[in-house]
């Protein structure tokens, strides 16, 4: 019950911190007093002159790869006595490494973690608890927000530091939705997403892409005013029965991007979202990896909110941590990588070269100082964050473990269900059996 009351104020306080530049327990400084800062001040100061390296591993895609890399080039320069060696793969691959990494006891010392994964991580002992370097100052979090920190703090002890918060969008090519004529709402409902994919497909021959998967199936129990994996262990599939029937509303449509060609372009890798060629008018995904989906699509994206259903009183859009930075108990490192971590979330300079593109930063005066720093394209992200914050509802609790098979599951069903090979009711009881089992077993 602690960790969903502490969810619950998450994403309310979390937007104050990324914008409102006033957090608890701290006096506001102006944006301009931290861009004055130097490395020298930001760093913490070392003791001896012994090299030191570290590991880092994250999930990705060119952008953020690019940008991480100039990030810890320069982290390496004002620090030369610290070698960090990076590696980084695409969202499905990593959990595969990582999981490989762990079973044979060779975890990097700083690694990204997922709100949904680190859970997982925390309950079988693989990560370092982090609370030692926020009591000592080596990780400093003056500026953050104490619900940013309790939103990786389990049993008392905090396994990660959030390195910025993100918000799930859909968005949209601006140049087909232009030549069709229509309009995108700010916030639509699955009907009128419907509706205005059969306009735009009858106008421009743009199909269109809806997602099945797990964000979704979590949006519609939020939409209904629940959370998944309490509805699973409930035995509650009311959500998951409207969800399948909206993936099967859609994927019979005539103006539905086929199974084949989306098996093609995977749209849960930034490269090859079929977006980028125009295949479909539409994507859904995390505004964090706006500025990179632009990226590989070449121009300039629109930019809404997920679709919900009419009448509904609920807020199902929320904020939520982007991604955490968290170190591995087996790190023979842990303060070496805890300044690191203080670096990456906290300096100005490291952040005008991230520029938000793993969310908003959550700390307050670094988020003041670099907006009026961002391009248009990474003024978007800001200006969308906000507009969130305005109807956000609270982030559904920390995803217990086994979440990752449930996934799976999940998309397997889907892709089931988009070639006809099951109905919507065999697809909603055989998503409740096992989805329960794999918790269960979890579980023990």
């Amino acid at each position: 019950m602690k960790k969903k009351l502490l969810a619950g104020s998450l994403a309310a306080v979390m937007a104050a911190a990324a914008f409102a530049g006033c957090s608890q327990g701290a006096q506001t400084k102006t944006a301009k007093e931290p861009a004055k800062k130097s490395e020298t001040e930001v760093n913490l100061t070392r003791s001896g002159d012994e090299k030191v390296t570290l590991s880092f591993c994250w999930w990705g895609n060119q952008t953020r790869n690019d940008l991480t890399k100039k990030a810890v080039d320069l982290y390496m320069s004002n620090n030369p006595n610290v070698e960090i060696k990076v590696e980084f793969t695409d969202w499905t691959g990593y959990w595969d490494k990582l999981s490989a990494m762990a079973a044979g006891g060779n975890l990097p010392d700083i690694m990204q973690q997922d709100y949904g994964y680190l859970g997982s991580y925390q309950s079988s002992g693989q990560l370092a608890d982090l609370s030692e370097f926020i009591d000592s100052g080596v990780i400093d979090t003056e500026k953050i927000n104490k619900s940013v920190i309790d939103s990786s703090t389990i049993d008392g002890k905090c396994y990660g530091i959030s390195s910025g918060v993100t918000a799930l969008m859909m968005d949209y090519d601006k140049a087909i939705v232009e030549e069709a004529g229509v309009t995108i709402p700010q916030q639509m409902t699955f009907d009128e997403l419907y509706d205005i994919s059969q306009e735009i497909y009858d106008k421009t021959g743009a199909r269109t892409y809806f997602d099945g998967g797990m964000n979704t199936l979590k949006y519609m129990a939020r939409v209904n005013g629940s959370s998944l994996f309490e509805d699973i262990n409930a035995g509650d599939d009311t959500s998951v029965k409207e969800h399948f029937a909206l993936v099967e509303k859609f994927a019979q449509a005539e103006f539905a991007i086929s199974p084949d060609v989306l098996a093609e372009k995977n749209p849960y890798v930034v490269e090859t979202k079929p977006i980028n060629d125009g295949t479909t008018w539409n994507d859904f995904s995390y505004c964090n990896q706006y500025i990179s989906i632009c990226s590989a699509a070449g121009r300039e994206l629109g930019i809404t909110m997920y679709p919900t259903v009419e009448g509904k009183d609920t807020k199902p859009m929320y904020l939520q941590p982007a991604a955490f930075l968290s170190v591995a108990e087996t790190s023979r490192n842990k303060e070496e990588a805890a300044k690191f971590i203080n670096w990456f979330i906290n300096s100005v300079e490291c952040n005008e070269i991230l520029m938000a593109e793993r969310g908003m930063p959550v700390n307050t005066d670094v988020s003041e100082a670099i907006k009026p720093k961002a391009d248009p394209v990474a003024q978007v992200v800001f200006d969308y964050v906000a507009e969130v914050n305005t109807v956000a509802g609270s982030v559904d609790p920390p995803e217990p473990e086994g979440r990752a098979e449930v996934d799976d599951l999940c998309n397997s069903i889907v892709e089931n269900l988009r070639y006809g090979d099951i109905t919507v009711e065999e697809a909603t009881e055989s998503f409740m059996t096992d989805a329960k089992r794999i918790l269960d077993e979890a579980a023990k």
